[in-house]
């Protein structure tokens, strides 16, 4: 139990901090309390379009992840193998890298349809993080087991689940948890600038746009806790498939 108190008082703390500004401001139009934004929040939650823009961003924003890890593993395998691949791409992902997110979404806009954008964004953002992992997980790969490998003409396929899978697995692992907040950062920010239909970002623009300043604090909050729910998700089912590959490679050393 020492975890959850720890964790609540600390969350205690910072509420206190908020309402003591809160209350020095004395204007809740410009800075609510803590306790407006829970009653609006309240409010909101019940309602069809709460339920409707949290589950939309979500989707939004977990297909761009999957694209990006799915097209981050298959292009760091790819520049692994062939090194003029890297050599090609690798101008292309340190731009991609090096852009600010805002120029990115107002570029996208102009081409693309404004429902696609923060799924397009997401990929862009999450996408060099998985590459690059996948690519140094590759490259750090043993050099003398992989000679044994082909000395003692090792199939390709128990090679890639005995070699490359446990040393890929920690750089993979890192991509993934990282490459979850940007994305969904980078997603709701999207959503702000093109203002999809029934999004988060839709309902932030419009809050910001009619000065309803609880209710963008409230829609902020739930980015806030969607966004370490993601996390956690993620993490415990990492960590799981972490260990079970952690549980191969000692099973093999005993062995």
């Amino acid at each position: 139990m020492k975890k959850p108190i720890k964790i609540l008082l600390i969350a205690l703390f910072w509420l206190g901090i908020w309402e003591i500004a809160a209350l020095i401001v004395g204007n809740s139009l410009l800075f609510p309390s803590p306790i407006d934004v829970i009653i609006r929040l309240g409010e909101l939650i019940p309602t069809e379009n709460f339920i409707v823009s949290v589950l939309m961003s979500l989707v939004r924003v977990s297909l761009g992840i999957i694209i990006a890890v799915l097209l981050g593993v298959c292009v760091g395998v790819l520049c692994a193998k062939f090194h003029f691949v890297y050599e090609l791409l690798y101008p292309i992902i340190t731009i991609i890298k090096s852009t600010p997110v805002a120029s990115f979404i107002v570029l996208v806009i102009l081409f693309m349809g404004r429902d696609i954008v923060p799924t397009f964004i997401t990929v862009l953002m999450v996408f060099p993080i998985v590459w690059s992992n996948v690519y140094r997980g590759i490259k750090n790969t043993s050099l003398e087991l992989h000679e044994v490998c082909k000395v003692y003409s090792i199939p390709k396929g128990k090679q890639l689940k005995s070699l490359y899978f446990p040393s890929v697995m920690p750089y993979f692992i890192s991509a993934i948890l990282s490459g979850i907040g940007l994305g969904w950062k980078a997603g709701i920010a999207a959503e702000v600038l093109c203002v999809p239909l029934r999004s988060i970002g839709r309902n932030l623009y419009e809050a910001k746009l009619y000065i309803e300043t609880s209710d963008m604090f409230a829609w902020t909050v739930t980015v806030v806790i969607m966004s370490l729910l993601l996390e956690l998700l993620i993490s415990k089912l990492v960590k799981r498939l972490s260990g079970k590959y952690s549980a191969v490679k000692e099973d093999k050393n005993e062995a």
